[in-house]
């Protein structure tokens, strides 16, 4: 709601407004306060600002140096704020989480593509903890090879949580995500494949063929069509 419906609804309410400048939001003092926070993230990587919250991280560089020089190998020496993380595809047993977590971080067998994740998983875990102690700030973050991936997860588990997203993981993830939940999908073109071809999720849309919708919309749009197989994954984010 906006303001004023609230206090409609809700007379003593107790509104904070941020600060006013020339009539409009002085923004000044958050935009420090996410300096601050993505000067401590850029320590381990690129940063590419999103938003005034908001940061994509590349962290692949810092985790190839990690697997490279100090892989996570023994369950007993992951960092704990690590252990804490939320890892698609593991069992939901809530009271094993942590010792799956921790088997799924040092695990020898897994592929190159996720023993990178896991080390993103605790330099991310690692960054967290600092960003709160230096600033006071919590931060959630999505861990996966992709900037889109990353941030469909990012807010999955919240507050000051993270999530991964190894490769395995992903047909199911994008499967069963309504599709107005996708980037570029948000809009009219979203309401339209709801619409006009009872398209709800993803894994509906997987149904048709880039032919099918290319006749329905376009060339250029009909190309937005989503293979699972043909992700291409770029660095490893947050």
């Amino acid at each position: 709601m906006r303001g004023d419906e609230a206090k409609r609804v809700c007379p003593g309410i107790n509104l904070v407004q941020v600060p006013v400048a020339r009539g409009k939001a002085n923004l000044n003092l958050y935009r420090s306060a996410g300096a601050e926070v993505v000067a401590i993230l850029a320590s381990k990587g690129k940063c590419e600002r999103a938003s005034i919250d908001e940061v994509y991280l590349d962290l692949t560089d810092a985790a190839k140096e990690m697997l490279l020089q100090a892989p996570p190998d023994s369950p007993e020496g992951i960092f704990m704020e690590a252990t804490k993380s939320n890892i698609l595809g593991l069992p939901a047993d809530a009271s094993e989480k942590e010792k799956n977590v921790r088997a799924w971080l040092c695990q020898s067998e897994a592929d190159y593509q996720d023993k990178l994740l896991a080390c993103g998983a605790i330099i991310v875990a690692q960054l967290r903890v600092r960003v709160l102690e230096e600033t006071q700030f919590t931060c959630s973050a999505g861990i996966a090879h992709n900037k889109m991936l990353a941030k469909l997860v990012s807010g999955m588990y919240k507050p000051a949580q993270q999530t991964v997203v190894p490769s395995s993981s992903v047909q199911d993830l994008l499967a069963s995500l309504p599709v107005k939940k996708m980037k570029q999908l948000g809009g009219k073109l979203g309401s339209s494949l709801q619409d006009d071809l009872g398209v709800e999720t993803i894994g509906d849309l997987l149904s048709f063929t880039e032919e099918k919708l290319q006749e329905q919309y376009g060339v250029n749009t009909g190309k937005l069509h989503i293979r699972f197989d043909h992700i291409i994954y770029l660095p490893t984010t947050i």
